[in-house]
């Protein structure tokens, strides 16, 4: 049978399981709510610490596949709530760096890399996939390119730090970010609409409605609408996107419902733009070069410079483009079997791309042979059976497919070289999982759990063609008369891992825990559509101890955790050149890693209108055995590099250098005080991030290094009475302090570094009219 065809046979089948009356939603009522899996063994602690008027509340999240509080879990995980993430005018992913230690955001052309503790990926092709998974609504997302758009009407995110390999799978080797969006409510009706402004033209409007239909039916619409200026001097680094979201929830009975969830974003504008970060009087061809204005495009700066260079072409950003729409389908079925829940999620995403722009070379996603743009196609079915509980065991099982076909054009100017690429990708992957724990005595658990992934990624067709900076009438742009034979690629590579997670938890006392973990996890190997060896899969085992707990009638919360991870193979993306001499950018494998070190976190609630919170992590990443090969000529790095006897290649060995990406301090800081106005309140507040000095990039070169920073936010919040209404006023980056957050060296110059930056001092307003 096609795939297809099972696919939507999945889907009809979660479908006439609604519409039957089988005899599971004919339980009795009374016997089907007493085993709920919120049932008051793992609510009412719960809910009697968040009624609390006095003490801090918590939150309920589903990083574990089932709901719990946070401050329950046996694992690293930062939860930004719906209001906190208003309040610091969080509208991308972007965004999250600003308020979770420890993480590193950043935009690579039109994919978002998110590094946790130095474990990620800064690509910008879909020829590898992320270290940290990207979920939505707990759907894995297929492509970074789709993430961005997804901020609005959202309940809250999480940010789940360390290998997720059993619960989440492939590409979690260094987390999970985890967005969950407001979903809909049996018998309410309402809703809210959102209005903002802010500088560099910014315009946003949000909206969303409940509505129920009858008691067993309740739709919820959501859109948002954004538009606002670059914040690079050429224009790029803009935001022009539309999102809308239609979710449709079924819950005949206490044992069944049905959510089905549809979404439309189309995200255009100029796209990411980069700067010149070169402070380093070594650069080639001159230097140093540092604008005054940090916000300055590097490409008036970079044509100065292949001006020197003989038969090299010019840039001009002014046609960087980005045209991306995407469409997400999927369902969530759930069944209550009396002793635990039956859970089936099919998905679908769709992802089209287009888009031109200039990170120190030209990229498009269109091919300059064909007009070919890049195409994701990717099905998912996840099934889970998770207890009810009621008893000293508890567990999740499940089963995972997942099937992407993509189409891979493209086209690189390097100034000096032309390349036209193109491909189709094929990623094919099975798991089965499970994970419990059991409590062996009182407040004491032993945790376990195992995942078994079996998967296929194969190249067909691929293809590189040399193309002509000058084009005359002897060389034809066309498939039929290419300027240049070109490199044929046909791949298949399997892989099979089994990944687990291990360790024990002892409740203390009613808000005192302690945990100790061992886990691992895994992101797959593959191969560049280039004259360069396969990369292989990257492996990481994560050591664990860490203590949560709240005092003082839970005015005090303070956690601490230490960590030790060890990477073998750990994927590094660098430019270089390949075996037939032409440049290339490509991922290789450093040998091993380790990053170790602590995290602290210290909320506490001083008065009832008095908050303050302190968050600080300490990691010492490094490489420990770092060595790869360059072919041809001399690379273009900080690494010690030599020739090697007998060829024209070199040996570079980066090996005791810290991770990319991974600052030895991060931390933030943060103050709000309320105001009671007669029945309504202000919140006043400030929070303060901050980072040690880091690598940019993997290639060391002098100007991939950055500084420290430390950024100031304020934000004021006005609520009136009965939330009715809101008015946010904010401030980001109050000292406008230049943070370059990732970027390349540029092939034509060598040690010459075009860096992404974060956003300057930006400052706005929204008004929120709930109803």
């Amino acid at each position: 049978m096609h795939r297809n065809s099972v696919y939507y046979s999945l889907l009809g089948g979660i479908a006439a399981i609604a519409l039957t009356p089988a005899a599971v939603l004919a339980q009795d009522s009374a016997a089907v709510t007493a085993a709920q899996p919120d049932a008051a063994a793992e609510s009412a602690p719960i809910a009697a610490e968040s009624s609390s008027q006095v003490g801090l509340g918590d939150i309920v999240v589903t990083a574990q596949r089932r709901s719990e509080s946070s401050q329950r879990l046996p694992l690293s995980i930062e939860v930004l709530s719906a209001d906190s993430l208003r309040k610091a005018g969080v509208s991308q992913a972007t965004d999250i760096a600003r308020i979770a230690p420890g993480v590193q955001i950043a935009q690579g052309g039109t994919a978002t890399q998110v590094y946790i503790r130095g474990s990620g990926t800064p690509t910008t092709t879909p020829l590898s996939d992320p270290s940290v998974s990207l979920n939505l609504d707990g759907v894995y997302v297929a492509r970074s390119q789709s993430f961005s758009g997804t901020f609005f009407d959202i309940e809250r995110v999480e940010v789940l730090k360390g290998p997720q390999g059993t619960l989440y799978g492939r590409n979690s080797s260094g987390g999970a970010l985890n967005v969950i969006p407001a979903t809909p409510k049996l018998g309410e009706r309402g809703g809210y609409v959102q209005f903002g402004l802010q500088n560099y033209s910014g315009v946003s409007g949000e909206a969303a409605v409940n509505l129920p239909i009858g008691d067993t039916i309740a739709i919820r619409a959501a859109g948002q609408i954004v538009t606002r200026d670059g914040y690079i001097s050429d224009g790029s680094d803009d935001d022009k996107h539309e999102s809308a979201r239609l979710q449709m929830l079924f819950k005949p009975s206490d044992a069944f419902s049905l959510r089905l969830w549809g979404s439309y974003q189309h995200i255009g504008g100029r796209g990411p733009g980069v700067v010149s970060h070169n402070p380093s009087a070594n650069t080639p061809l001159g230097g140093p070069d540092m604008p005054k204005d940090e916000w300055t495009s590097v490409i008036p700066e970079l044509n100065e410079r292949l001006a020197l260079l003989p038969r090299a072409r010019q840039y001009n950003s002014n046609d960087s483009y980005q045209n991306i729409n995407t469409y997400n389908l999927h369902a969530q079925a759930d069944v209550n079997l009396g002793f635990a829940t039956l859970t089936v999620i099919p998905a679908y995403q769709h992802v089209n791309l287009r888009a031109k722009s200039y990170p120190g070379i030209m990229y498009s996603t269109v091919s300059a042979l064909t007009g070919e743009g890049q195409v994701s196609k990717a099905e998912s079915l996840e099934t889970r059976l998770t207890d009810n509980g009621g008893s000293p065991l508890t567990y999740t099982l499940g089963l995972f497919y997942y099937d992407e076909s993509q189409t891979n054009a493209s086209t690189v100017d390097l100034a000096t070289i032309a390349l036209a690429y193109s491909a189709t990708l094929k990623t094919k992957s099975y798991a089965a999982f499970g994970q419990m724990s059991y409590e062996l005595f009182d407040g004491f658990k032993v945790i376990g759990g195992l995942r078994y992934t079996d998967e296929k990624r194969e190249i067909v067709d691929g293809q590189q063609f040399l193309l002509p900076l000058y084009p005359s009438t002897a060389c034809s742009e066309t498939v039929t008369t290419p300027c240049a034979s070109s490199l044929n690629i046909n791949t298949s590579l399997k892989d099979n891992r089994v990944n687990y997670r291990a360790g024990v938890e002892y409740q203390l006392a009613p808000r005192s825990m302690v945990y100790a973990t061992v886990s691992t996890g895994f992101k797959s190997g593959g191969q560049t559509v280039a004259d360069v060896e396969p990369y292989k899969a990257e492996t990481i085992t994560a050591y664990t101890i860490g203590t949560k707990n709240r005092f003082f009638d839970g005015r005090l919360q303070a956690n601490l955790e230490l960590f030790y991870w060890k990477y073998n193979d750990l994927q590094q993306s660098l430019q270089r050149l390949g075996r037939n001499g032409r440049s290339v950018s490509t991922i290789i494998n450093a040998g091993k890693a380790t990053s170790k070190g602590a995290n602290l976190d210290v909320i506490a609630k001083v008065t009832d209108n008095d908050t303050v919170n302190f968050a600080v992590e300490y990691n010492k990443a490094r490489y420990g055995d770092f060595v790869w090969t360059a072919y041809t000529t001399a690379p273009s790095t900080g690494c010690a590099f030599s020739p090697i006897s007998g060829t024209a290649n070199y040996s570079v060995d980066c090996s005791g250098l810290q991770m990319a990406r991974s600052p030895t301090w991060t931390g933030s800081a943060g103050y709000t005080h309320s105001f009671d106005i007669g029945d309504g309140h202000l919140d006043l507040g400030a929070n303060m991030t901050f980072a040690s000095s880091r690598w940019l990039h993997a290639s060391f070169i002098a100007n991939a290094r950055a500084d420290g920073y430390a950024l100031v936010n304020l934000n004021a919040t006005y609520t009136a009475p009965g939330d009715k209404f809101t008015v946010d006023a904010f401030v980001q980056n109050l000292t406008n302090k230049a943070v370059y957050t990732g970027g390349d060296q540029i092939p034509a110059i060598g040690g010459f570094y075009a860096a992404t930056i974060a956003p300057p001092r930006v400052y706005g307003v929204r008004l929120r009219a709930n109803f």
